[in-house]
């Protein structure tokens, strides 16, 4: 008889099929989950609340000869990390567009000042010069997954990482130019992203990309208003402030998931 599972926060499918002994797609695909499929469209990104559908276990049974040695491999294990990363930028290396003479608060690119928390200040202020961000580009890397043993590599010309890692994984730390004057460090807390439909899920994304806004709340505050703008403008989209279509599924685009 199949099981309902209520999604809790960090589970995905592949978790799912790594708990329950299945492929990740014998869940995703099954019949009883193709409502879940139209809401969510990425099995990797499920909301906690979300119910998700696991069928019955059957027995495969392979033959094989006696007194010879046999080799069966499990397809979709490990899962596979991939992520782009920039380098962060100091407030000082960019142009100063606030108009500060130097006295009080002045605006740091991304982040609202005390003056902007009432949110119809955005309605006709005009839009920010994007962030300046430049990708971790055939940078060496160390990867340590928490409980489990760390790997060496490199990223790619363009800042991208890709290497498996467990299922199980949940948190780790990557460090570009280990153990040296010059070492990043980025703490990674794996199978958190919530949904682009969530203002959340948003505001992660932005984050991930180094547009600045606090990566936590489920409101549309003037910290994620000014870094949606600054994404609209830099993929040439209408720059509203919004959570429109467009700007969500940009957002999926360039973030990869």
């Amino acid at each position: 008889m199949s099981t309902n599972h209520t999604i809790r926060q960090g589970e995905c499918i592949e978790s799912l099929a790594d708990r329950y002994g299945f492929y990740p797609e014998t869940i995703w695909k099954h019949g009883d989950n193709s409502e879940l499929r139209d809401l969510r469209k990425d099995q990797n990104i499920l909301q906690p609340g979300d119910v998700v559908v696991i069928p019955d276990l059957t027995i495969r049974e392979e033959s094989a000869e006696t007194e010879k040695k046999h080799t069966f491999r499990r397809r979709g294990v490990p899962a596979k990390l991939r992520l782009v990363f920039y380098k962060p930028v100091d407030s000082e290396d960019q142009d100063d567009d606030s108009g500060s003479d130097g006295g009080g608060d002045s605006a740091v690119p991304g982040t609202p000042t005390q003056d902007r928390s009432d949110e119809s200040v955005y309605e006709d202020e005009p839009v920010t010069e994007t962030e300046e961000r430049e990708p971790i580009a055939d940078a060496p890397y160390r990867l340590e997954i928490h409980g489990h043993q760390s790997s060496d590599g490199q990223s790619d010309s363009e800042g991208l990482v890709e290497v498996p890692i467990p299922l199980g994984a949940r948190t780790g730390v990557i460090t570009f130019y280990p153990d040296t004057d010059e070492a990043l460090n980025f703490d990674l807390e794996l199978g958190e992203m919530d949904s682009v439909e969530t203002p959340i899920g948003v505001r992660k994304r932005l984050s991930n990309m180094g547009f600045r806004c606090s990566p936590n709340g489920d409101e549309l505050d003037a910290d994620l208003r000014d870094a949606l703008r600054r994404f609209q403008a830099e993929h040439d989209l209408e720059t509203t402030g919004n959570i429109d279509q467009q700007t969500k599924d940009k957002l999926v685009e360039v973030n990869g998931s």
